[in-house]
C-alpha cells in the first residue's frame, strides 16, 4: 500500500494520477498521427519520391501525394474533373501510400481501440484537432491533423482496393476538411442545370444512381450518383466531388447506348458496372449549383411515376440517416450541417413507375419550378 507524507494527501495523489491519465489520452491522437507521418516518410523513401495531383473541390485546394503512381491513378480517377495546376499554394495535403508495395507500416489500432469505434472513427484517437479513421474490412487507416492541414492514409493493398474506396476515396478525410468550412458529404445523387439541382436521397437500391444516369442520358447536367457535397448556407448548394457513375446489373438493359463505356466489378455478391462521367460527358459535368429541392425516390412498379410532398422527418431520414452510414463520423458537426441544409429545402417523395418518360417529365418540372 502506498504511503503519503503530510505534504501530499490521498485526494491530491488521486487527482495527480487522473490528470496524468487525461494528459496521456490527449497525447494519444497526436502519437498516432506522428506514427503515420513517420510511416509515410519511410514509404516515400522506399519508392524514391512521390507523385501528386491538386484538386479544387468547393474552393479548397487539396494536394494528394502518393509514392506509387498506380495508387494515385486508382484513387484519383474519380477526382480528375476537379484537378487544377500543381505547384501552387494549397489549403490541405493528403499523403497516401500502399503498405504492401512501399512498406512504411504504422502501428495499427488494437482491439480496445476498435471496440470504441463510432461509424469508422476511432474515438480514443480523435479530439478537437485530430481525426482518426479505420476501416479494417477495407484495409484503410487515416489520420487527420486539422490544425496542420495534413492527413495520412495507409492502404493495406493499393492494387486491390474495394469499389467502396475507388468510387469514393478518402471520404472521412474530405468530410473532416469540409466540415470546418460549413460543408458536408451526403449520401445522395445530384443532377440539374447551372440554375439549380435536385438531390436524390434515400437508402441503397431506391433508384438514386439509375435516376442520375437516366437524367445524364436525357441531356441534364451531372454532379453525383452516390456522394456529393452539401453546404449549410441560407440557400444550400450542392457540389461535385466524385465523378463516377455506377449501375446495378438489373438496370443495364435500360442503358444500352452506355454499354461500350462500361467497366465491371464484382465483390462477393455485389456486381455492378461503372464509368467516369467526365471522360465521356465532359460538357455535362456540373461543379456546383444551388439546390432546388430534395427528392426521395421509391421504386413502386406502378405504370407511371408520381410525386407527393414529403414530411420534414422523411427528409431528415432520407439524408441524415443514410449519410451517417456512408461517411465516417468524427463528431456531430456534419449532422448539424445536414440538418440545417435539409430544413431549408422543399422535399418531395417520387414514386418511380415503369414509364421513364413520366419520370423525366416530373424531374424537368421540378427543375423549372423556381
Amino acid at each position: 500500500m502506498a504511503e503519503y507524507g503530510p505534504e501530499r494527501s490521498v485526494m491530491e495523489e488521486a487527482a495527480s494520477i487522473a490528470g496524468a491519465r487525461i494528459a496521456a489520452e490527449d497525447h494519444r491522437p497526436e502519437s498516432a498521427f506522428r506514427g503515420m507521418e513517420t510511416a509515410f516518410a519511410r514509404a516515400a523513401h522506399n519508392a524514391g519520391g512521390c507523385r501528386e495531383m491538386v484538386i479544387d473541390p468547393a474552393g479548397v485546394r487539396i494536394r494528394i501525394r502518393c509514392p506509387e503512381e498506380k495508387l494515385l491513378a486508382r484513387i484519383g480517377a474519380t477526382l480528375e474533373h476537379l484537378e487544377t495546376a500543381s505547384g501552387v499554394a494549397v489549403d490541405f495535403t493528403i499523403c497516401c501510400w500502399d503498405a504492401k508495395t512501399n512498406g512504411g507500416e504504422p502501428a495499427l489500432p488494437g482491439p480496445r481501440m476498435l471496440a470504441q469505434a463510432d461509424y469508422g472513427c476511432l474515438t480514443r484517437l480523435t479530439n478537437h484537432r485530430f481525426r482518426t479513421f479505420y476501416a479494417a474490412w477495407a484495409g484503410i487507416f487515416c489520420c487527420v491533423d486539422l490544425d496542420a492541414n495534413t492527413a495520412y492514409c495507409r492502404y493495406e493493398d493499393g492494387a486491390n482496393l474495394m469499389m467502396y474506396e475507388v468510387s469514393g476515396p478518402l471520404r472521412g478525410v474530405f468530410a473532416a476538411i469540409l466540415n470546418r468550412r460549413e460543408m458536408h458529404l451526403v449520401h445522395a445523387s445530384a443532377i440539374g442545370t447551372p440554375r439549380g439541382t435536385l438531390l436524390f436521397a434515400g437508402p441503397p437500391g431506391s433508384g438514386k444512381s439509375t435516376l442520375a444516369i437516366q437524367c445524364l442520358q436525357a441531356g441534364l447536367f451531372y454532379q453525383s450518383d452516390d456522394l456529393c457535397i452539401l453546404t449549410a448556407e441560407k440557400e444550400p448548394r450542392s457540389l461535385s466531388l466524385y465523378n463516377i457513375a455506377k449501375l446495378r446489373e438489373d438496370a443495364l438493359p435500360r442503358f444500352v447506348p452506355l454499354h461500350p463505356l462500361l467497366a465491371h466489378f464484382q465483390e462477393e455478391e455485389e456486381k455492378k458496372s461503372y464509368f467516369y462521367v467526365h471522360r465521356h460527358f465532359p460538357a455535362q459535368v456540373l461543379r456546383e449549383a444551388p439546390v432546388l429541392a430534395l427528392v426521395l425516390p421509391t421504386i413502386t412498379g406502378e405504370p407511371v411515376s408520381r410525386l407527393e410532398r414529403a414530411s420534414p422527418m422523411d427528409a431528415v431520414r432520407g439524408v441524415v440517416t443514410w449519410s451517417v452510414k456512408e461517411i465516417p463520423r468524427s463528431d456531430t458537426l456534419g449532422e448539424r450541417i445536414m440538418l440545417q441544409a435539409v430544413s431549408r429545402l422543399p422535399a418531395w417523395r417520387l414514386h418511380l413507375g415503369r414509364d421513364d418518360e413520366s419520370t423525366l417529365a416530373i424531374i424537368r418540372s421540378l427543375l423549372d419550378d423556381r
